[in-house]
Protein backbone atom coordinates (compact mmCIF):
# COMPACT_ATOMS: atom_id res chain seq x y z
CA UNK A 1 0.00 0.00 0.00
CA UNK A 2 1.44 3.42 -0.61
CA UNK A 3 1.43 6.31 1.68
CA UNK A 4 0.95 10.30 1.22
CA UNK A 5 5.21 10.20 1.59
CA UNK A 6 4.84 8.07 -1.88
CA UNK A 7 3.11 10.15 -3.96
CA UNK A 8 4.77 12.40 -6.60
CA UNK A 9 5.02 15.64 -6.27
CA UNK A 10 4.50 18.41 -9.20
CA UNK A 11 8.30 19.87 -8.80
CA UNK A 12 8.34 23.46 -8.54
CA UNK A 13 11.01 23.61 -10.93
CA UNK A 14 8.60 22.90 -13.58
CA UNK A 15 6.39 25.86 -12.96
CA UNK A 16 5.93 28.01 -16.77
CA UNK A 17 6.48 31.09 -14.86
CA UNK A 18 10.26 30.90 -14.57
CA UNK A 19 10.32 28.61 -17.59
CA UNK A 20 8.85 31.59 -19.84
CA UNK A 21 11.08 34.26 -18.41
CA UNK A 22 14.07 32.49 -19.31
CA UNK A 23 12.47 31.89 -23.18
CA UNK A 24 12.51 35.57 -23.09
CA UNK A 25 15.73 36.15 -21.90
CA UNK A 26 17.49 33.16 -24.48
CA UNK A 27 15.48 35.33 -27.53
CA UNK A 28 16.79 38.47 -25.87
CA UNK A 29 20.15 37.14 -25.87
CA UNK A 30 20.24 35.73 -28.73
CA UNK A 31 18.86 39.45 -29.91
CA UNK A 32 21.36 41.47 -28.58
CA UNK A 33 24.18 39.32 -30.44
CA UNK A 34 22.34 39.88 -33.75
CA UNK A 35 22.44 43.66 -32.85
CA UNK A 36 26.22 43.31 -32.16
CA UNK A 37 27.08 41.91 -35.31
CA UNK A 38 24.51 44.36 -37.67
CA UNK A 39 26.85 47.13 -36.25
CA UNK A 40 30.08 45.66 -36.40
CA UNK A 41 28.93 45.00 -40.29
CA UNK A 42 28.02 48.26 -40.47
CA UNK A 43 31.34 50.10 -39.45
CA UNK A 44 33.94 47.37 -41.18
CA UNK A 45 31.85 48.47 -44.32
CA UNK A 46 30.51 45.00 -45.54
CA UNK A 47 27.26 46.08 -46.15
CA UNK A 48 27.32 45.22 -50.04
CA UNK A 49 23.28 44.68 -50.76
CA UNK A 50 20.87 47.41 -51.77
CA UNK A 51 17.17 47.28 -50.64
CA UNK A 52 15.34 45.01 -53.26
CA UNK A 53 11.63 44.67 -54.56
CA UNK A 54 12.37 40.99 -54.12
CA UNK A 55 13.32 41.06 -50.44
CA UNK A 56 9.55 41.27 -49.20
CA UNK A 57 8.69 38.16 -50.69
CA UNK A 58 11.57 36.24 -49.02
CA UNK A 59 9.77 37.53 -45.72
CA UNK A 60 6.32 36.17 -47.13
CA UNK A 61 7.68 32.94 -47.30
CA UNK A 62 8.94 32.44 -44.33
CA UNK A 63 6.35 33.41 -42.44
CA UNK A 64 4.48 31.28 -44.39
CA UNK A 65 6.54 28.24 -43.40
CA UNK A 66 6.44 29.49 -39.66
CA UNK A 67 2.21 29.61 -40.25
CA UNK A 68 2.49 26.12 -41.76
CA UNK A 69 4.78 24.84 -38.56
CA UNK A 70 2.58 26.96 -36.22
CA UNK A 71 -0.84 25.46 -37.32
CA UNK A 72 0.25 21.90 -37.24
CA UNK A 73 2.10 21.59 -33.93
CA UNK A 74 -1.31 23.72 -32.47
CA UNK A 75 -3.11 20.64 -33.23
CA UNK A 76 -0.62 18.20 -31.03
CA UNK A 77 -0.83 20.89 -28.56
CA UNK A 78 -4.60 20.72 -28.34
CA UNK A 79 -4.89 17.50 -28.35
CA UNK A 80 -2.22 16.87 -25.52
CA UNK A 81 -4.27 19.39 -23.13
CA UNK A 82 -7.19 16.81 -23.36
CA UNK A 83 -5.34 13.61 -22.11
CA UNK A 84 -4.45 14.73 -18.45
CA UNK A 85 -7.95 14.76 -18.34
CA UNK A 86 -8.84 11.82 -20.13
CA UNK A 87 -6.00 9.69 -18.03
CA UNK A 88 -7.62 11.10 -14.73
CA UNK A 89 -11.27 10.11 -15.56
CA UNK A 90 -10.15 6.47 -16.79
CA UNK A 91 -8.39 6.20 -13.70
CA UNK A 92 -10.90 7.35 -11.04
CA UNK A 93 -13.45 5.21 -13.09
CA UNK A 94 -11.39 1.95 -12.49
CA UNK A 95 -11.17 2.79 -8.72
CA UNK A 96 -14.80 3.94 -8.38
CA UNK A 97 -15.80 0.55 -10.75
CA UNK A 98 -13.83 -1.93 -7.86
CA UNK A 99 -14.99 -0.26 -4.63
CA UNK A 100 -18.42 -1.36 -6.24
CA UNK A 101 -17.50 -4.82 -6.89
CA UNK A 102 -16.47 -4.77 -3.22
CA UNK A 103 -19.73 -3.45 -2.10
CA UNK A 104 -22.05 -5.38 -3.97
CA UNK A 105 -19.89 -8.70 -3.24
CA UNK A 106 -18.20 -8.21 0.92
CA UNK A 107 -15.94 -11.56 -0.32
CA UNK A 108 -14.31 -9.51 -3.02
CA UNK A 109 -10.88 -9.49 -3.40
CA UNK A 110 -10.55 -6.15 -4.86
CA UNK A 111 -8.05 -4.16 -2.84
CA UNK A 112 -4.92 -5.97 -4.94
CA UNK A 113 -6.52 -4.46 -7.98
CA UNK A 114 -6.70 -1.23 -6.58
CA UNK A 115 -3.47 -1.22 -4.86
CA UNK A 116 -2.05 -1.77 -8.05
CA UNK A 117 -3.96 0.79 -9.57
CA UNK A 118 -2.87 3.79 -7.11
CA UNK A 119 0.52 2.41 -7.85
CA UNK A 120 0.16 2.49 -11.45
CA UNK A 121 -1.40 6.11 -11.35
CA UNK A 122 1.67 7.26 -9.37
CA UNK A 123 3.89 5.50 -12.08
CA UNK A 124 2.31 6.84 -14.74
CA UNK A 125 2.40 10.35 -13.55
CA UNK A 126 6.06 10.21 -12.74
CA UNK A 127 6.41 8.47 -16.42
CA UNK A 128 4.33 11.79 -17.72
CA UNK A 129 6.69 14.30 -15.94
CA UNK A 130 9.98 12.46 -16.17
CA UNK A 131 9.82 11.44 -20.37
CA UNK A 132 11.42 7.81 -19.15
CA UNK A 133 11.21 4.26 -21.52
CA UNK A 134 7.77 3.42 -22.11
CA UNK A 135 8.35 0.02 -21.67
CA UNK A 136 8.16 0.11 -18.05
CA UNK A 137 4.96 1.69 -17.45
CA UNK A 138 3.58 -1.08 -19.89
CA UNK A 139 4.56 -3.65 -18.02
CA UNK A 140 2.79 -2.34 -15.09
CA UNK A 141 -0.12 -1.32 -16.98
CA UNK A 142 -0.36 -5.06 -18.34
CA UNK A 143 -0.42 -6.34 -14.36
CA UNK A 144 -2.96 -4.14 -13.54
CA UNK A 145 -5.43 -5.57 -16.95
CA UNK A 146 -4.75 -8.93 -15.50
CA UNK A 147 -5.92 -7.86 -11.82
CA UNK A 148 -9.23 -5.80 -13.25
CA UNK A 149 -9.85 -9.04 -15.30
CA UNK A 150 -9.96 -11.24 -12.29
CA UNK A 151 -12.77 -9.07 -11.24
CA UNK A 152 -15.04 -11.09 -13.73
CA UNK A 153 -15.48 -13.39 -11.38
CA UNK A 154 -17.47 -11.29 -9.41
CA UNK A 155 -18.82 -8.47 -11.77
CA UNK A 156 -21.28 -8.67 -14.01
CA UNK A 157 -20.70 -8.83 -18.04
CA UNK A 158 -21.73 -5.12 -18.90
CA UNK A 159 -20.04 -3.73 -15.70
CA UNK A 160 -16.33 -6.11 -16.54
CA UNK A 161 -16.74 -4.94 -20.02
CA UNK A 162 -16.59 -1.13 -18.96
CA UNK A 163 -13.74 -1.65 -17.37
CA UNK A 164 -11.26 -3.36 -20.03
CA UNK A 165 -12.72 -0.43 -22.01
CA UNK A 166 -11.52 2.26 -19.33
CA UNK A 167 -7.95 -0.03 -19.71
CA UNK A 168 -7.65 0.38 -23.70
CA UNK A 169 -8.31 4.07 -23.65
CA UNK A 170 -5.24 4.40 -21.19
CA UNK A 171 -3.10 2.57 -23.10
CA UNK A 172 -4.25 4.13 -26.34
CA UNK A 173 -3.69 7.44 -24.22
CA UNK A 174 0.11 6.67 -23.45
CA UNK A 175 0.89 5.65 -26.43
CA UNK A 176 -0.45 8.75 -28.09
CA UNK A 177 1.53 10.84 -25.26
CA UNK A 178 5.16 8.44 -26.78
CA UNK A 179 3.93 9.26 -30.27
CA UNK A 180 3.65 12.98 -29.63
CA UNK A 181 6.91 12.55 -27.59
CA UNK A 182 8.94 10.84 -30.19
CA UNK A 183 7.75 12.80 -33.16
CA UNK A 184 8.90 16.14 -34.73
CA UNK A 185 6.00 17.63 -37.26
CA UNK A 186 7.59 17.46 -40.82
CA UNK A 187 11.40 17.56 -40.24
CA UNK A 188 12.09 19.22 -43.70
CA UNK A 189 9.76 22.14 -43.45
CA UNK A 190 11.58 22.71 -39.66
CA UNK A 191 14.87 22.67 -41.92
CA UNK A 192 13.35 24.88 -44.44
CA UNK A 193 12.03 27.24 -41.86
CA UNK A 194 15.43 27.67 -40.19
CA UNK A 195 17.13 28.11 -43.32
CA UNK A 196 14.36 30.89 -44.41
CA UNK A 197 14.93 32.72 -40.97
CA UNK A 198 18.70 32.62 -41.43
CA UNK A 199 18.52 33.97 -44.94
CA UNK A 200 16.30 36.82 -44.14
CA UNK A 201 18.12 37.69 -41.19
CA UNK A 202 21.82 37.61 -43.12
CA UNK A 203 20.34 39.07 -45.55
CA UNK A 204 19.06 42.22 -43.19
CA UNK A 205 22.46 42.06 -41.62
CA UNK A 206 24.41 42.91 -45.20
CA UNK A 207 21.57 45.35 -46.23
CA UNK A 208 22.37 49.00 -46.51
CA UNK A 209 19.36 50.89 -45.01
CA UNK A 210 19.37 54.77 -44.35
CA UNK A 211 19.46 55.86 -42.16
CA UNK A 212 21.33 53.44 -39.71
CA UNK A 213 18.67 53.49 -37.00
CA UNK A 214 15.99 52.45 -38.83
CA UNK A 215 18.09 49.54 -40.11
CA UNK A 216 18.30 48.02 -36.01
CA UNK A 217 15.10 49.22 -35.31
CA UNK A 218 13.84 46.59 -38.65
CA UNK A 219 16.80 44.17 -37.95
CA UNK A 220 15.87 44.03 -34.22
CA UNK A 221 12.25 43.31 -34.61
CA UNK A 222 12.38 41.11 -37.02
CA UNK A 223 14.75 38.68 -35.64
CA UNK A 224 13.16 38.71 -32.58
CA UNK A 225 9.68 37.70 -34.17
CA UNK A 226 11.32 35.10 -36.38
CA UNK A 227 13.73 33.86 -33.40
CA UNK A 228 10.61 33.73 -30.95
CA UNK A 229 8.46 31.72 -33.25
CA UNK A 230 10.64 29.37 -33.90
CA UNK A 231 11.50 28.55 -30.64
CA UNK A 232 8.20 28.80 -29.79
CA UNK A 233 7.29 26.00 -32.75
CA UNK A 234 10.07 23.65 -31.50
CA UNK A 235 8.98 24.14 -27.97
CA UNK A 236 5.17 23.53 -28.34
CA UNK A 237 6.13 20.35 -30.85
CA UNK A 238 6.15 18.42 -27.10
CA UNK A 239 3.82 19.41 -25.03
CA UNK A 240 5.00 16.70 -22.29
CA UNK A 241 8.35 18.06 -21.79
CA UNK A 242 8.55 19.26 -18.54
CA UNK A 243 11.72 17.86 -17.40
CA UNK A 244 13.27 19.96 -20.27
CA UNK A 245 15.23 23.31 -18.77
CA UNK A 246 14.10 24.57 -22.30
CA UNK A 247 10.58 23.81 -22.42
CA UNK A 248 8.50 26.30 -21.28
CA UNK A 249 4.90 25.39 -22.92
CA UNK A 250 3.37 22.24 -21.42
CA UNK A 251 0.06 20.91 -20.94
CA UNK A 252 -1.12 20.72 -16.93
CA UNK A 253 -0.51 17.40 -15.21
CA UNK A 254 -2.81 18.34 -11.82
CA UNK A 255 -5.55 16.19 -12.92
CA UNK A 256 -3.61 12.78 -13.09
CA UNK A 257 -1.98 14.04 -9.85
CA UNK A 258 -5.10 14.47 -8.15
CA UNK A 259 -6.62 11.38 -9.62
CA UNK A 260 -3.23 9.74 -8.20
CA UNK A 261 -3.64 11.47 -5.27
CA UNK A 262 -7.68 10.35 -4.58
CA UNK A 263 -6.87 6.45 -5.32
CA UNK A 264 -4.24 6.69 -3.00
CA UNK A 265 -6.88 7.60 0.19
CA UNK A 266 -9.08 5.30 -1.36
CA UNK A 267 -6.79 2.32 -0.84
CA UNK A 268 -6.27 3.65 2.31
CA UNK A 269 -9.96 3.66 3.25
CA UNK A 270 -10.47 0.32 2.71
Amino acid sequence: MITDTDMPEIDSSHRPGLRRVWFFLRVSLVLLSIVAAKILVHRMGWELLDPNPLFPGLVASGVFLLGFLLNGVLLDYKEGEKIPGELAAALECLGTEARCVRQLHPEAEVIGALALLADFSKDLLAWMEEADLVTPLLTRLDDLQLSIERLAIWNAAPLQARLLLEMANIRRVVYRIEVIRETTFVPTVYGLAYIGTALLIGGLMFTEIKPFGESLFFIGSISFLLIKLLLLIADLDNPFAATHETSAENVSLIPVYLAAERLNRLVEAI
